[in-house]
């Protein structure tokens, strides 16, 4: 198997090549303090090169290939299957979770935040592991880690801790456990997603936008509506229900999910969005983006 990690110039750079060796190629491993004047974030548009070196390798080779990246300071994971697929903290946390409730053997309790994917809680219920539900923040993931047995903690930005280690996040380790969990089950990573989405009959496309607010006062008037008049329909679903603790989630009528929340720091207006297909996902922020812009 050949493993491609793309550390962004960051702290994790030589981390699994000092541990795996000649199997590793990395990418962007030079140590620079400006990023190259990039964001080291693990998200698509950031790592072309990584996608560029993983569809070369499939072109020219037979062996397993899988792709990591990693953020500036080694923190947040994100995968890319040697078919060139990305694969967020939404699809591998359901992966570690199988691997280490199973072949490990660990127990615990799984913790999610309120933005995590609907899939987790499913893939605890059938290996009888409880699950708990933090506002959005590792520092709450954190919190519950130092007062309970916890085997997987993640938020869908990329950052997963673990009961075993320390109560922070750790891409290195993430990366290790799932090189783990290609070798035991004889997968690819997006095998076993589709699998586990099988097992539990739910299928699951993820999918956020961050929109700029043109001043804080916009804000005002989006938090106004949304506390006194929220919508009552959502891309022609019905509301089900409005879950309120950490921004406002609701749940429609086909259990797809939008996510309205705010960052703490900026005029930004963040948007999340769970469905059945990504169809679904693009209608339902495609909405949300309209109903923002009625009140800019």
């Amino acid at each position: 198997m050949t493993v491609f990690v793309d550390v962004m110039h960051g702290s994790a750079t030589g981390g699994l090549a000092r541990i795996l060796g000649d199997s590793v190629r990395e990418i962007n491993s030079n140590r620079d303090p400006l990023f190259d004047g990039g964001a080291p974030e693990p998200l698509p548009k950031y790592i072309p090169e990584l996608f560029r070196q993983i569809k070369t390798h499939k072109r020219s080779e037979d062996s397993l290939a899988v792709g990591f990246v990693f953020d500036g300071d080694s923190d947040r994971i994100a995968a890319v299957d040697g078919e060139g697929n990305f694969l967020s903290s939404q699809i591998l946390i359901p992966i570690l979770i199988e691997h280490l409730g199973t072949r490990r053997g660990f127990g615990g309790e799984i913790v999610k935040t309120v933005s995590g994917s609907d899939l987790i809680p499913r893939i605890a219920k059938l290996y009888d592991l409880s699950l708990y539900e933090t506002p959005i923040g590792y520092k709450y993931i954190a919190d519950r880690m130092l007062s309970a047995q916890v085997l997987v903690g993640g938020e869908e930005s990329g950052g997963v801790g673990y009961g075993v280690h320390i109560p922070e996040r750790d891409a290195l380790l993430s990366a290790l456990f799932l090189l783990e969990a290609i070798v035991q089950s004889g997968e690819d990573l997006s095998q076993t997603y589709r699998r586990l989405q099988e097992k539990v009959g739910f299928s699951s496309v993820y999918d956020r936008i961050d929109l700029p607010l043109a001043s804080m006062d916009v804000r005002s008037r989006l938090v106004e509506q949304l506390d006194h008049n929220p919508p009552k329909e959502i891309a022609g679903q019905a509301v089900k229900d409005c879950l309120t603790v950490d921004g406002y989630k609701f749940r429609l009528a086909d259990d797809r999910w939008l996510l309205i929340r705010f960052s703490g720091t900026e005029p930004v207006l963040r948007l999340y969005c769970e469905g059945a297909d990504q169809k679904q996902v693009n209608q339902t922020l495609a909405w949300a983006k309209d109903w923002a812009s009625n009140y800019q």
